[in-house]
C-alpha cells in the first residue's frame, strides 16, 4: 500500500511547483521544475502500479473473508441447532423430575399411614393364646394383620428407595445438562464476535483499497496538468524535452486506464455466480432455521395471496445468503422490517425480509451461504401476513421474482437437516 506521508509530499511538490510557476526568472529554473514534475510523475505511475497489484490481493483477501464468513455460519448454525436441542431436553428433565417428585410425596402420605398403624398395634398387640386362651380370635386376627402389613411395607419401603434414587439421577442429569448449555451458550457468543469482526474486517479491506487507488490517480492527473504548463513555458528551448513529457502522460493515463480494466474485471468476476441460479434447482440451503408457515400462493388474509414463503424462526439468530449475487437494496422498508434485495443475475431478484439487522451493503457482492443480517427476539411486523402477523416470535420472509414477477422458489430449496422444510 502507498504510504500516506509519500502522498502527502507528492502533492505539496505539485502544489509548490504550480505556485512559483510565475515567478521563475530563466528557463533554467524552468526546465529543473519540469524536471521534478517529470519524477513525480514517474513514481505516480509506480505508485498505481504498485495499488494495483494492492487492490488484487485486497479482493482476494475479501474473498477468503467471505469463505470464512460462510464457514463460520454454518458452525453457528449448528450451534444454535444443538443449543436448542439441549433446552427442550432440559426442559423434559425438568418435568419429569416435578412429577416423580410429586409422586414421592404421595407415596410418603401412604407410606406414614402404614408406619402409624404399625405403632398402634405395637403399643397394643393382640393377646397370647396361652395367657388368654378364650381370646382365639383376637390372637388370629392379629397374626392374620402382622402377616399382611409387614410384606406390603417392605415392599413400598423398597419402592420408596428405588424412586429417590430416580429422582437423585434426575437431579445429576438436569445439573449436567445445565453446564452443558452455559458452555454451549459461551461458545456460540464467541462466534457471535468472531462473525462481527470477520465483517468488519471485509468491509475495511474494500473500502481502503478503493481509497488508495482513487486518490493516486488525482495525484497522477495533477501533476500531469502541472507537466502541461511547463511544457508550455519551455517549448522554444526543450522541444525535445517536452516529446518525452507527453509520451510519459500518455504511458500514465494508458497505466491508469489499464489498472481500472482490471479492477473492473476482477470485481464483475467476483459479482459473478459460479452456478447460475437457473442451474441450482433443489440446491439452495434454507436463509433459517425455522417451520414454514404460509407457502407461495396462499391466502394471506388480506384478500390475497402471498407471494413468497414465510418461517416462524428464532430469536436472534443469523440470516444466511441463500444465493450469490449484488446488493441492490438494503434497509427499512415499510412493513417488510429490513429488507435485503439481492440481483442473482438471469433477471432474477432474491427478496430477503423481516430482519432486524442487516450486516450487508448497497453495491456488495455476496456469495452464497454468506451471513447478511439478524432476526430480531419480538413479534413480526409483516402485515401482509394475514393471522400470523399476530405471532410473539420473528417471522423471516424469502420470495424469487423473474424479469419482477413473482415466481414459487419451492423447487430451487435442497432437502435437508433445516426446520424450515419440514
Amino acid at each position: 500500500m502507498i504510504v500516506v506521508f509519500r502522498k502527502v509530499s507528492i502533492i505539496c511538490l505539485a502544489l509548490a511547483i504550480g505556485s512559483s510557476i510565475g515567478l521563475a526568472a530563466t528557463p533554467e529554473e524552468t526546465q529543473a521544475q519540469l524536471l521534478s514534475v517529470e519524477q513525480g510523475l514517474e513514481a505516480s505511475q509506480s505508485h498505481i502500479g504498485q495499488i494495483s497489484v494492492s487492490l488484487s490481493e485486497s479482493l482476494k483477501a475479501q474473498s477468503d473473508i467471505s469463505d470464512k464468513l460462510i464457514a463460520l455460519a454454518k458452525s453457528m448454525a449448528e450451534q444454535e441447532h444443538a443449543f436448542s436441542l439441549g433446552a427442550e431436553k432440559l426442559s423434559a428433565v425438568e418435568a419429569e423430575g416435578v412429577t416423580l417428585a410429586s409422586d414421592l410425596a404421595q407415596r410418603q402420605d401412604q407410606l406414614s399411614e402404614l408406619l402409624a398403624g404399625l405403632q398402634r398395634l405395637q403399643q397394643n398387640p393382640p393377646p397370647a393364646l396361652v395367657v388368654q386362651p378364650d381370646h382365639v380370635l383376637d390372637a388370629m386376627r392379629g397374626a392374620m394383620l402382622f402377616g399382611a402389613v409387614v410384606p406390603d411395607v417392605a415392599a413400598q419401603a423398597t419402592e420408596l428407595k428405588d424412586k429417590l434414587d430416580e429422582l437423585q439421577a434426575i437431579r445429576d442429569e438436569t445439573k449436567d445438562l445445565r453446564e452443558k448449555q452455559q458452555l454451549a451458550l459461551s461458545t456460540l457468543e464467541k462466534s457471535q464476535a468472531d462473525l462481527k469482526n470477520l465483517l468488519q474486517e471485509k468491509k475495511a479491506a474494500a473500502t481502503t483499497a478503493a481509497l488508495n487507488l482513487e486518490t493516486e490517480k488525482a495525484n497522477a492527473a495533477a501533476l500531469a496538468a502541472k507537466a502541461k504548463s511547463l511544457q508550455q513555458l519551455v517549448v522554444e528551448l526543450q522541444k525535445a524535452k517536452l516529446e518525452a513529457q507527453l509520451k510519459q502522460t500518455a504511458e500514465a493515463k494508458s497505466a491508469a486506464e489499464n489498472a481500472a480494466k482490471i479492477e473492473a474485471q476482477r470485481q464483475a468476476a467476483l459479482e459473478k455466480p459460479s452456478v447460475p441460479l437457473s442451474k441450482s434447482l433443489g440446491a439452495l440451503a434454507m436463509p433459517v432455521d425455522g417451520d414454514v408457515l404460509k407457502h407461495f400462493g396462499d391466502d394471506n388474509g388480506l384478500g390475497s395471496h402471498l407471494d413468497g414463503l414465510a418461517i416462524a424462526t428464532h430469536a436472534n439468530v443469523n440470516v444466511i445468503s441463500p444465493v450469490a449475487g449484488k446488493v441492490e437494496f438494503a434497509g427499512a422498508f415499510r412493513s417488510y422490517g429490513q429488507l435485503l434485495i439481492l440481483n442473482a443475475g438471469e433477471g432474477y431478484l432474491v427478496l430477503l425480509a423481516g430482519m432486524n439487522k442487516i450486516s450487508a451493503d448497497i453495491g456488495q457482492s455476496i456469495k452464497a451461504g454468506e451471513p447478511v443480517g439478524v432476526m430480531g427476539n419480538g413479534p413480526s411486523t409483516l402485515a401482509f401476513l394475514g393471522e400470523e402477523k399476530d405471532r410473539t416470535g420473528p417471522v423471516f420472509y424469502v420470495e424469487f421474482r423473474k424479469d419482477n414477477a413473482p415466481i414459487d422458489s419451492t423447487p430451487w430449496w435442497a432437502n435437508g437437516h433445516k426446520e424450515a422444510m419440514k
